[in-house]
């Protein structure tokens, strides 16, 4: 039992509630476990009830096996939080119950007495609770409903509000994603999911808004410090800026007259916030402090970076452009949508978003996108963005489906949007807000005009209530009313023609060749599902081994008709895989093929100013589009992306003339460089038309000149380019040390030998080398980092590989280097303990893939 004892407050003091609470079953359906209704259950907040069972062993792990099917009783069941506190009043104070995040439908008792009630996952809560406190010892309760059945309480209500799924999602103000989606579970969570205190103050701070200006030539920065209030007439706000070595360089003050209290600092000369690659990230500090009567009653203090933002959309020859500029200049943005990193969110440390992000940007990665259907960023995330630089794009919290607009909805939604934008103001890596995700396509596409009728359908959110609040909170950064986005409400939102496009024609429809059929002008969407490492997906099938046959993995793939689309996908390139292993390698090299090569396509295209893949994380095992799995391997996507990402790119494209449509590349092929890098680039380039039998028939070699930021077209010469046997033959481009390659057909229709390689293994310097040389040509070898961890007594996935998707002539080798996550050394003996049988499994190139008759899919004859 915690307690508040002093006889005075001169500053506002904030009493932490976390730890642990009791948590006690209040209700629900006729499955739940008599155990958990009887139990009294330890539980810790923040967290989920899901969390506190767990921890208790009363249930299992829900992602293994079918678990999650049944564990739905949690969801439909009643909930009671429960803990002690020692108040002792003070003179002259107010003590507020403060609740940063209820999960969801929740009423707050103090001392049997009700205090306030939630009805949005996403807002922050505070009540008055003098009245309700009493010296000594006071029990706090949050009672919680079953989001689930409000959600269809209010459906009953109100009609239903379409969606791709037959879930009640939309009629509740809770991360989407917890209802199940064509990546994650059916948990439909509760409880104290974020912080809870008492306050005590005489004035607090609300919060701090810091908006940044800069003049036209950057040399000089407006900060205007907004600093909302709840203080007398009278006091005073005193604001202090320092730079980024911790000099003061600027202070003001201002009197309370109302509830918020504006103050604006001057810097010249400012250091400047840059994405990554551009420049660095410094970051100013703010400092504010709260006085009354002489006492300073409250600080706070955030830190802010200084940059511009703007979205530039000239009209061209197609329609408009889109293109996100940083302190005046262009950045072509290379990303991922970010999904919820756990559907447990309580279970998402600061650590393991940091490894996140960190991913991402040693993936070449700029910039990540919020998705709609999961949470608001936290303080943790949007601070590792700030400090590496990685640009933000925020969807408000609205996701395929149509939204009520009654008056509490709207209510609701204008008190989370304006918490959100006032507390992410200060960060310099959001720099676009944008309504939502696929509604306005929903719209246009997915019948939701006969099921509506004349009821609101979020219109009104996207482009009145959204806007209004940015205009009065934050006007310094662009909004966009939805992605995909055409420029208006009333435009296809699917065209390539204007702003941003979502392609998924490719992955749900066709072989990722068409990707080379759109031109657009950014891309916020696109992906190709594949499945996580063996050992993750191991760990969850109980037992079963991992592959098409097995009904637990069907189960961890929720794409819809997924192992069609995974199959189709396949087939213009293996047979279908004969083995489970051969299954989940095919199609992993498949799904990093499609998504590099929509990527290179798109990079290569002038219009194009932007791609944004989704995704880069996982929320729980499962066959999905992420980059990084859910236990944090990184998948060969995520290894081709690194390459296809890079500031510097070299890489071969169809010639497309005029309108036509060249996707295969018969009628000629181009080399293309793209240097988004700040310097001039002048790379030697080798190509060579090689036999896949090892034999070089053409080579060339240029050094072509691409200045910064700059996109640079080589025809390439038909005595290079045109092979005499299409099936037979390759192009390969070496531009340092980076290789692209080109195939003129499919790779199930290639005369390529059986591959041969020899594999060797030692330890040096405390990593594990992995040597694969080349007999035969080797396209896409990659080693398995996770399959070797046992032998070294290690658990996935403890060890990480730097390599993959390597494309070996006969005679060259390569040295993949495995090492531990954790930074130990793996032991001198260690290449002793892996048996060959392990190393075949974990070391795999692409011509091994074998056919149900078990021959390898390559035609031709070791």
């Amino acid at each position: 039992m915690t307690q508040i004892t002093q006889a005075t407050v001169s500053t506002t003091a904030r009493l932490d509630l976390g730890g642990e609470w009791e948590l006690t079953w209040a209700g629900g359906p006729d499955e739940v476990p008599e155990t958990v209704r009887t139990a009294a259950v330890p539980a810790r907040v923040p967290g989920e009830v899901h969390t506190a069972l767990l921890a208790a062993g009363l249930i299992a792990d829900p992602d293994v096996g079918w678990g999650e099917l049944a564990q739905r009783w949690v969801g439909h069941s009643t909930w009671v939080y429960r803990r002690r506190v020692h108040w002792s009043p003070v003179p002259g104070t107010r003590t507020d119950l403060v609740a940063d995040g209820l999960d969801t439908i929740a009423d707050v008792y103090v001392n049997g007495r009700l205090v306030g009630a939630g009805r949005d996952q996403h807002l922050a809560y505070r009540w008055p609770v003098d009245d309700a406190l009493v010296p000594g010892e006071n029990l706090v309760e949050v009672r919680f409903a079953s989001a689930w059945e409000a959600a269809r309480e209010h459906e009953h209500a109100h009609g239903p509000l379409p969606s791709p799924y037959d879930e009640p999602y939309a009629h509740v103000r809770k991360a989407a994603a917890n209802f199940g989606w064509d990546w994650g579970p059916h948990y439909v969570t509760a409880g104290i999911w974020r912080d809870i205190r008492l306050e005590t103050y005489t004035a607090r701070i609300d919060h701090v808004r810091p908006l940044v200006r800069l003049d036209p030539g950057h040399t000089v920065a407006h900060v205007s410090a907004h600093v909302r209030v709840d203080a007398p007439e009278g006091a005073r706000v005193l604001v202090e800026l320092t730079d980024p070595a911790g000099r003061r360089a600027g202070s003001a003050s201002g009197t309370v007259t109302g509830d918020e209290v504006t103050v604006v600092l001057r810097v010249d000369a400012p250091a400047l916030w840059w994405p990554v690659g551009f420049g660095g990230q410094p970051l100013y500090g703010l400092h504010v402090e709260l006085e009354h009567l002489g006492v300073v009653v409250d600080t706070a203090a955030v830190r802010v970076g200084l940059r511009s933002v703007a979205v530039e959309e000239p009209p061209d020859e197609v329609g408009t452009r889109w293109t996100l500029v940083v302190n005046g200049r262009p950045v072509r943005v290379r990303g991922y949508n970010w999904i919820p990193d756990d559907t447990f969110a309580s279970r998402v440390t600061p650590e393991r978003v940091a490894e996140r992000i960190d991913q991402a940007v040693a993936g070449n990665a700029n910039l990540l996108r919020v998705w709609g259907g999961g949470h608001f960023a936290t303080e943790e995330f949007l601070d590792a963005c700030d400090e590496r630089g990685v640009l933000v794009w925020h969807d408000f919290l609205f996701a395929c489906a149509a939204y009520c607009e009654d008056e509490e909805m709207v209510a609701l939604v204008t008190a989370e949007a304006e918490q959100a934008v006032a507390r992410m103001s200060s960060h310099p890596s959001l720099v676009l807000w944008c309504g939502g995700n696929e509604t306005v396509l929903g719209w246009h596409y997915w019948g939701w005009a006969d099921q509506m009728g004349v009821r609101g359908w979020g219109a009104r959110y996207y482009l009145d209530v959204l806007p209004a609040v940015l205009a009065r909170l934050d006007p310094t950064r662009p909004y966009v009313p939805n992605s995909p986005w055409s420029g208006a409400i009333d435009r296809d939102p699917a065209a390539d023609t204007h702003g941003l496009s979502h392609l998924w024609d490719a992955w749900n429809e066709r072989d990722y060749a068409h990707y080379r059929y759109h031109d657009p002008a950014f891309v916020a969407e696109m992906g190709w599902c594949g499945p996580p490492a063996w050992t993750t997906l191991g760990r969850v099938v109980d037992g079963e081994t991992p592959g098409p046959d097995s009904p637990l993995t069907r189960h961890h793939l929720r794409a819809i008709d997924g192992m069609h689309k995974l199959t189709r996908g396949l087939q213009p390139h293996v047979p279908t895989p004969r083995g489970d292993a051969d299954w989940h390698f095919a199609t992993q090299v498949v799904q990093a093929r499609a998504v590099a090569a929509g990527v290179e396509w798109l990079r290569s295209r002038e219009r194009c100013a932007g791609v944004v893949v989704w995704q880069l994380n996982d929320c729980w095992p499962v066959i999905s589009w992420s980059a990084v799995d859910s236990a944090g391997v990184e998948k060969p996507l995520w290894h081709a992306l690194r390459r296809s990402f890079a500031p510097r790119l070299a890489t071969v494209q169809p010639v497309r003339p005029g309108p036509t449509h060249d996707p295969t590349g018969d009628a000629g092929l181009e080399l293309v460089l793209v240097n988004d890098s700040a310097t001039a680039w002048q790379p030697d380039v080798l190509i060579r038309r090689v036999g896949l039998d090892g034999r070089e028939h053409a080579r060339t070699r240029v050094r072509p000149a691409c200045p910064a930021g700059g996109l640079v077209r080589l025809p390439l010469d038909p005595s290079i380019a045109q092979p005499a046997d299409p099936a037979a033959e390759m192009l390969v481009i070496d531009a340092g040390a980076a290789r692209t390659t080109w195939t003129y057909r499919p790779e199930r229709e290639l005369t390529a030998p059986r591959p041969e390689r020899a594999v060797g293994v030692t330890v040096a310097d405390g990593e594990l080398h992995v040597t694969v040389t080349a007999v035969t040509i080797l396209r896409d070898v990659c080693v398995a980092a996770d399959r070797l961890a046992a032998p070294l007594g290690l658990e996935p996935p403890a060890l990480a590989v730097d390599d993959a998707l390597v494309t070996l002539l006969p005679g060259e080798s390569h040295v993949f280097r495995i090492t531990r996550r954790d930074g130990h050394a793996i032991p001198p003996d260690g290449a002793a303990a892996l048996p060959t049988p392990l190393l075949d499994l974990a070391v795999r190139s692409f011509g091994e893939v074998t056919g149900p008759n078990g021959n390898s899919l390559c035609k031709g004859t070791p």
